[in-house]
């Protein structure tokens, strides 16, 4: 499990200390027929670090909510909040100076109300994604076999990838997007500032694909971790992985894509446009005559002369791909076809798969 932007309620039991004379803490107590409806500090947005983005106490409620992302890790970013990260998640929180929230009965006691779920996959050994974004994006697109979702791409200077968005009630979205690109967007200039050797670190990302998943309420948390309570414990050590479960409702390996066996047999260098539709034409002749040469001879027959029968048949100067070599080939690759057949897609399911926090 790996955690990037996330929302924990912390209560005032696991906290062992609030500075309330902290002049970044803004007082909240409005009444309403002289009774106390809300009495709470909170810190506005711009004087928070890189890595907080939200901080209220209710004092009324008798706890601590707290926005943070993985770039309280510094260096370790990356890395996700994790079961190894865990305490430097939580001593950065504490280096804030507002508050000193203990780490283990809040490890214990602390409850995630949101998490988005992620995992960096490195393409470096399929793709140089400066150069081949595109391709890797067909492949993307191509995968989606689910109507119930929809797709969104995105191609800029800074902002390249995919967001798959279900149509269900209950929140259903993945995000596959460029995280070198992505770093280099204005607003992460701080967090860059914050850590050692940032070239370095950015320059490690190149060829990344960062993969996330959103968890909005309570229950979508539970039942996609398949754990019976939303506390910081059980969220970071429940052992599931939600994404790849994400991926295979949009993408249903199960089923059949034709299209995407095309992405996959026609590389553009060899094949242009043209070439492609002739010779999905005679493959989808030859499948819907069962694979019969008798019955495809009478039918290329049907629509040639003599001379122009063979060059079809047989095959010719400057001839494309001929039916009768064509049909055995196509019977065999047939029969043994797999529908998992897109090889970017399956890279990423089983890298994601393979990410395990020791």
């Amino acid at each position: 499990m790996r955690i990037d932007s996330n929302t924990i309620q912390v209560p005032f039991d696991a906290v062992n200390f609030i500075d309330y004379s902290n002049p970044y803490l803004i007082h909240n107590r409005p009444t309403k027929n002289g009774e106390v409806i809300k009495d709470a500090y909170i810190v506005s947005s711009k004087d928070l670090p890189v890595g907080v983005s939200g901080l209220t106490i209710d004092n009324i409620r008798q706890q601590i909510s707290i926005n943070t992302s993985a770039k309280l890790l510094n260096n370790q970013y990356l890395d996700g909040i994790n079961t190894n990260t865990y305490a430097q998640w939580i001593d950065s929180i504490n280096g804030l100076g507002l508050i000193d929230i203990d780490k283990y009965k809040t490890f214990e006691q602390g409850i995630f109300q949101k998490i988005d779920t992620t995992n960096n996959i490195d393409l470096s050994s399929l793709y140089n994604l400066d150069n081949q974004w595109n391709e890797v994006l067909g492949y993307l697109e191509v995968a989606k076999l689910n109507e119930r979702f929809s797709i969104d791409d995105y191609y800029s200077k800074h902002n390249q990838g995919i967001a798959y968005r279900g149509n269900q009630k209950e929140k259903n979205r993945l995000i596959m997007y460029r995280k070198y690109l992505d770093l280099l967007k204005s607003d992460n200039k701080g967090f860059l500032n914050s850590i050692n050797r940032p070239v370095e670190f950015l320059n490690s990302t190149k060829n990344i694909l960062r993969v996330e998943s959103n968890h909005t309420t309570f229950k979508a948390i539970r039942t996609r971790l398949n754990i019976n309570s939303n506390t910081i414990q059980d969220v970071l050590t429940n052992g599931v992985n939600p994404n790849p479960k994400m991926l295979d409702k949009i993408t249903q390996p199960h089923r059949e894509n034709q299209l995407l066996m095309v992405f996959n047999e026609y590389s553009p260098d060899n094949y242009n446009l043209d070439e492609v539709i002739k010779l999905e034409g005679i493959k989808n002749i030859i499948r819907n005559a069962n694979y019969c040469e008798k019955t495809l001879k009478q039918f290329v027959k049907r629509y040639t002369t003599e001379a122009m029968f063979r060059w079809w048949w047989y095959g010719g100067k400057k001839s494309i791909t001929p039916f009768r070599p064509l049909i055995n080939e196509l019977r065999v690759k047939d029969a043994n076809k797999d529908p998992q057949v897109n090889k970017v897609i399956e890279f990423i399911r089983n890298t994601m798969q393979q990410d395990k926090v020791a």
